[in-house]
């Protein structure tokens, strides 16, 4: 059981997801395109905060940045020399 989570109301949820969503359209990323979404995110997000690492978008910029990492991981291995 999580007190944090408990707490969360299910429509708040929905409706911030849904504004998010339309605004943001962040998704795991199975494609190329999905990919280019991604980086262009994050490199929009990098734009807003400049130079303020306590930004609120930190969260989200970190967020980004796991899953263009694990994506490159898996399509993009680097050689171990």
């Amino acid at each position: 059981m999580n007190i944090l989570v408990d707490q969360i109301d299910g429509s708040d949820l929905v409706a911030a997801w849904q504004e998010f969503d339309h605004i943001a359209r962040v998704r795991p990323i199975k494609t190329e395109l999905d990919y280019d979404h991604i980086v262009g995110l994050m490199n929009r997000v990098l734009d807003v905060m400049g130079e303020e690492e306590q930004h609120p978008l930190a969260g989200l910029l970190e967020l980004l940045a796991e899953m263009v990492s694990s994506y490159d991981k898996i399509h993009y291995p680097v050689e171990q020399l």
